[in-house]
């Protein structure tokens, strides 16, 4: 695999700056197996800008495309939901009752995501539909939705959400539709079916990744959040939209 970066810095970043990128690309390299291929580097003098382009490749037949998910499907996500969302609160400030490693870890997962890279490997073959969380869980199961011509229904409640998250929402109950559509948690969303489970499970167990059903696949459009009586959950908005 083989990335093309563009960056535009300002002179005011300095030379310790652009050291210290370095390393943490060259770290980021060996750790995920990828090499630089080329692009671009120029002055700017206002804020710095970069853009990325990743270039990879898949088997034949094995790519788990945003188009696959069946009616009868369960609906999975990996990892914990939302803590990005309240990482960017607490880096300005938000939850100033939350034990100081909790907001650390908040934030850390705000700033520096952790890519589910094997997993999505391990899923080949066994998930028929897949996407990252990026606009919002919600949003981005609409865009499942969407190519596969299907309707989803999430239950809230089943949201995995980490110790941290857990004592925001018990103070606020009502932020939790939010985690749901905040974004930026880069954790994989996936239908599967029932028959399933039980290598999800095995996967899940061999990798250390949590892996949490959250909801099915029906027949329809669209994607409906439920509470734990099956009531659908009205929300203002389901994530990033983009145009």
């Amino acid at each position: 695999m083989h990335y093309l970066l563009t960056t535009a810095l300002p002179a005011a970043v300095g030379a310790n700056w652009i050291a210290d990128f370095a390393r943490g690309l060259e770290e980021d390299q060996r750790r995920f197996g990828v090499d630089l291929l080329g692009g671009d580097s120029v002055a700017t003098p206002g804020p710095a800008s970069f853009s990325l382009t990743a270039i990879g490749e898949v088997a034949a037949g094995m790519e788990v495309r945003r188009s696959g998910a069946q009616p009868g499907d369960l609906v999975w996500v990996s990892g914990t939901i939302g803590d990005s969302l309240l990482g960017l609160g607490a880096r300005g400030g938000a939850y100033p009752e939350l034990p100081a490693e909790h907001r650390a870890a908040l934030i850390a997962r705000f700033q520096i995501p952790e890519p589910r890279v094997e997993l999505g490997q391990g899923l080949a073959g066994t998930a028929h539909a897949m996407i990252d969380v990026s606009d919002g869980l919600l949003a981005d199961l609409g865009h499942i939705c969407e190519t596969s011509h299907v309707a989803a229904v999430v239950e809230l409640g089943r949201l995995p959400l980490s110790p941290a998250a857990r004592l925001v929402v018990a103070a606020e109950p009502g932020i939790r539709s939010r985690l749901a559509t905040g974004g930026d948690d880069y954790e994989l969303l996936f239908s599967a079916p029932p028959d399933a489970a039980e290598s999800i499970a095995a996967l899940s167990a061999q990798l250390g990744v949590p892996i949490t059903m959250i909801g099915r696949i029906e027949v329809g459009a669209g994607v409906r959040p439920v509470d734990g009586a099956g009531q659908t959950i009205t929300v203002e908005a389901t994530g990033y939209r983009h145009f």
